[in-house]
């Protein structure tokens, strides 16, 4: 390890540029080499007198620069910005280097040469059979794209018939059809008092009230979900059972049980949202097995392949309903793009879609594990098989002022308002460790969200 100590003394940029600025002039005149190995983080702040998170910044900012690399585990080493093989990198890892957003709930993006060899080849055997996919079309029960959603969907314990199988661009896509079809305007949903944004935001739209029930420790309350149906009070019950978002929880098969009895007898359908339902490898049987006459099950690829891939599995209760849906989402989109069709069934057909898969829930693994250590002395939940976690805050932090301290630091976080339905907001944050970041820039801003939360905010704010 090199004893490399920048002078900052000449300048007057923010500390954590002048010390991207230092290594970048050191490097040029020779003071530093490609392959030096910087000092820890902690040590070199102790040298300058500079908080622990100025220097994490600033060995970002050279890092996103292409002068530094971090290996976890190992330390942050120089680069040649020169070299021959750096240009390369930097085009492969451009989308990597930008701000830390762990806002976005995103899985982990693959890196391994072989699974992207194989997710080429699938997009350019694509452009074989171009013309025909640039048409309209319609995708029938007993086509091929209709064989391998049923294939896919066998990977959450689910084999509907075909007609009761529906295509949308996406999962938000296909709640808004679900809704449009099961509710009016000033009808009321049901949902978890703390709940996915994106379910607030489609109730606004559509003009429906969204009412919160209570929760206890293993999720949403039987006796609250009896109490809204004997009133009479809503349309629909929506749900996100499995890795739940914000929380990380998946609800017991005794609890999802007692809901499924509860709609059933009622009959208030539940609107399925099992987005990480494919990642969860010790899942529960999903809503649509224990109650399939009330239960609208809705898995999208997005979280289990790649956020772009916009396409989502619906299974209606039975045939009728999937054909109401199928007129709305009609409607709303004519169809799902044949181009997305087309490269999802090949790589469900061809393995791809498994390999990725297995990917994002090693390196869900991987990352939760640094997530441990770095957040040891904090209470969070988390689940190996996901790739977010829920934070809560103490030492006087409030979600508010918390964010928007890491945000100076360009780390983003999603602060708990916006998953709250009813009640008061807990002092909480989400953290995805996913989305494209290598996984030493997770590391770095684990340790950064560590350190702030060691200390108390007056003593480390710089937000205003």
């Amino acid at each position: 390890m090199t004893s490399w100590i920048p002078d900052l003394s000449t300048t007057n940029t923010p500390r954590y540029m002048a010390i991207a600025d230092a290594i970048a002039a050191d490097l040029a005149a020779g003071r530093l080499t490609p392959g030096d190995r910087l000092p820890a983080q902690r040590r070199l702040a102790g040298e300058l007198g500079l908080d622990f998170t100025t220097v994490a910044r600033g060995y970002a900012e050279a890092q996103r620069r292409g002068l530094l690399a971090s290996q976890v585990g190992s330390g942050t080493y120089v680069m040649d910005p020169g070299s021959k093989e750096h240009p390369k990198q930097v085009k492969s890892d451009t989308r990597r280097n930008g701000p830390a957003d762990f806002s976005m709930n995103l899985p982990p993006e693959p890196d391994d040469e072989a699974l992207m060899g194989r997710m080429r080849a699938g997009t350019e055997a694509l452009s074989q059979d171009l013309l025909s996919l640039l048409r309209y079309q319609t995708f029938p029960t007993d086509g091929p794209d209709r064989e391998m959603a049923l294939r896919w969907l066998k990977g959450v314990g689910l084999t509907p018939a075909a007609d009761r199988v529906q295509f949308a661009s996406g999962a938000q896509a296909a709640l808004a059809g679900i809704l449009s079809v099961l509710a009016s305007p000033g009808d009321m949903i049901a949902c978890e008092a703390l709940t996915y944004p994106g379910i607030r935001s489609l109730c606004s739209q559509l003009n429906l009230g969204l009412m919160g029930l209570e929760e206890d420790d293993h999720g949403l309350d039987p006796a609250a979900f009896e109490a809204a149906c004997k009133g009479r009070m809503i349309k629909a019950l929506y749900l996100n059972p499995t890795l739940h978002n914000p929380t990380t929880r998946t609800l017991s098969l005794q609890r999802r049980k007692e809901l499924a009895e509860i709609s059933a007898r009622h009959g208030v359908p539940i609107l399925e949202d099992d987005a990480y339902g494919q990642l969860c490898q010790t899942k529960p049987q999903p809503f649509a097995v224990l109650a399939p006459e009330t239960t609208w099950y809705v898995g999208s690829l997005s979280k289990c392949v790649g956020a772009g891939l916009r396409l989502a599995h619906v299974v209606a209760p039975e045939r009728n309903a999937s054909m109401r849906l199928a007129r709305v989402l009609r409607s709303q989109s004519v169809m799902v793009s044949p181009i997305m069709m087309a490269l999802a069934s090949r790589w469900i057909e061809d393995g791809t879609a498994n390999e990725m898969l297995w990917h994002i829930r090693n390196e869900s693994a991987a990352r939760q594990k640094l997530a441990a250590q770095h957040l040891k002395d904090q209470t969070f939940r988390a689940d190996p098989d996901g790739f977010h976690l829920w934070l809560q805050l103490g030492n006087g932090w409030t979600s508010t002022a918390f964010v928007s301290q890491v945000r100076n630091q360009s780390i983003g976080l999603a602060e708990s308002d916006a998953f709250v339905v009813s009640g008061q907001s807990p002092e909480a944050v989400r953290l995805c460790l996913g989305g494209p970041h290598k996984r030493s820039q997770v590391d770095t801003a684990l340790s950064v969200i560590a350190e702030t939360l060691s200390n108390a905010p007056q003593d480390v704010a710089t937000y205003f």
